[in-house]
């Protein structure tokens, strides 16, 4: 194919950084002026990508969510599928939004029927069956030319269900390693934020989803409170987004009581990960992130009650928080909906003030563990962008429609 076209998709800020170290490595190999479109983020447009419309349109979670934005999501899916017929890509590259890139594969796979042109199907990051049913791995049977995980413990689940899954490496672990090894203004910022010796510094994280933090920073908010009379020497840091950077900013200057709060733009500031003592974040990969910088950590969630309700019924909560599925225990515990409330969060951060330094050297003991039973201990700290463009090349090459 003469094609120099590659569609992307990715429709989380997690897999925006991936589809951004795909479209490093792949520029690289192909040694040629090649066009991304599709749907990214800013990571991705940074690379080039043109996107169709905002990441936000498919940044959507939850069974109420989905529902409420059904029509929205199919007009998306059948606009995409219009754009790939008449651009005629090389490739189709979605990343995680598992039931939107499910849905536009089998779309396609039809498409490819009724006419000329046909194309390989490639996606990374595969549901996790380990954590959320099942029996939703038989949906991805025979469907895409090239499944790639970011995480090595998922090969031997996928083989159980005869899908065949390649992992080459994870650019989360990567981008950690990287910025641990880079950060040099840790005095700068302590400076900025009049912070000594007798502070303790924790992290607030509710999510990067307008919903998330709808649901999930006011619980947060409301432990800081709580949390005041016993522990008045902590300083409390709000990493987020840029775009939800004002949204943020805005329902904390609503909380008058709250002065030792400090919004910040975690990508502009990532020195904050190298000296927190504990975090509360919302589960997702942001878990594995302050893992890896060796801050203890709790995770929360909360979301709509129908969300929840399937929640409690179809995820496996032992599983569900990555670190934890990584280190095969329970190294960051989880509070979900009810009990993602001010009493019992508080009750965890004494726990964890109080015995801060035994958490903080059971958790660098098992970030050890978990880099290096995925291949990154010491070494090997740049490949996924290589190793994942070689395979997508090979799998172009070697297409047979």
């Amino acid at each position: 194919r003469r094609s120099n076209k590659i569609f992307m998709l990715a429709g989380e800020v997690s897999s925006d950084q991936i589809g951004s170290s795909l479209m490093i490595g792949l520029k690289e190999s192909l040694n040629s002026k090649v066009q991304f479109f599709g749907v990214g983020g800013s990571l991705m447009q940074e690379q080039g990508l043109v996107s169709a419309f905002d990441i936000k349109h498919l940044n959507i979670i939850g069974f109420t969510n989905t529902l409420l934005n059904y029509k929205k999501l199919k007009k998306n899916l059948n606009d995409l599928i219009e754009l790939i017929i008449i651009e005629q890509p090389k490739v189709i590259i979605t990343i995680d939004s598992k039931g939107f890139s499910l849905a536009l594969a089998k779309a396609l796979k039809k498409k490819f029927k009724e006419t000329f042109f046909k194309c390989p199907l490639i996606h990374f990051v595969p549901p996790t069956i380990w954590a959320y049913g099942k029996s939703r791995a038989k949906k991805w049977v025979g469907i895409h030319d090239g499944l790639f995980c970011i995480f090595n413990k998922e090969i031997d689940i996928f083989k159980k269900y005869n899908i065949e899954c390649l992992y080459v490496g994870n650019p989360i672990l990567e981008k950690s390693l990287k910025n641990i090894s880079n950060i040099s203004n840790i005095k700068n910022f302590k400076t900025k934020y009049s912070l000594n010796s007798d502070n303790k510094i924790c992290l607030i994280l509710p999510g990067s989803r307008d919903s998330e933090v709808n649901y999930i920073l006011p619980e947060l908010l409301n432990t800081i409170e709580l949390s005041k009379l016993r522990w008045p020497n902590l300083i409390w840091f709000l990493p987020t987004t840029k775009k939800q950077f004002l949204k943020v900013k805005n329902i904390l200057d609503s909380k008058k009581n709250l002065k030792n709060v400090h919004v910040i733009i975690l990508e502009d500031n990532y020195d904050i990960l190298k000296i927190a003592d504990l975090a509360l974040a919302c589960s997702g990969t942001i878990t594995l992130e302050l893992i890896l910088f060796n801050i203890p950590t709790i995770a929360v969630y909360k979301t709509d009650w129908l969300s929840a309700f399937i929640g409690n019924i179809i995820v496996d909560f032992k599983n569900v928080i990555l670190p934890n599925f990584l280190a095969d225990k329970e190294i960051v515990p989880f509070l979900f909906q009810d009990k993602c409330n001010p009493n019992a969060l508080n009750l965890l951060l004494n726990d964890f003030l109080m015995n801060i330094e035994e958490k903080k050297i059971d958790i660098k003991n098992q970030s050890s563990k978990i880099l290096k039973s995925m291949g990154y201990y010491k070494t090997n700290h740049n490949c996924f962008s290589k190793e994942s463009s070689n395979k997508i090349l090979s799998i172009i090459n070697n297409f047979n429609p």
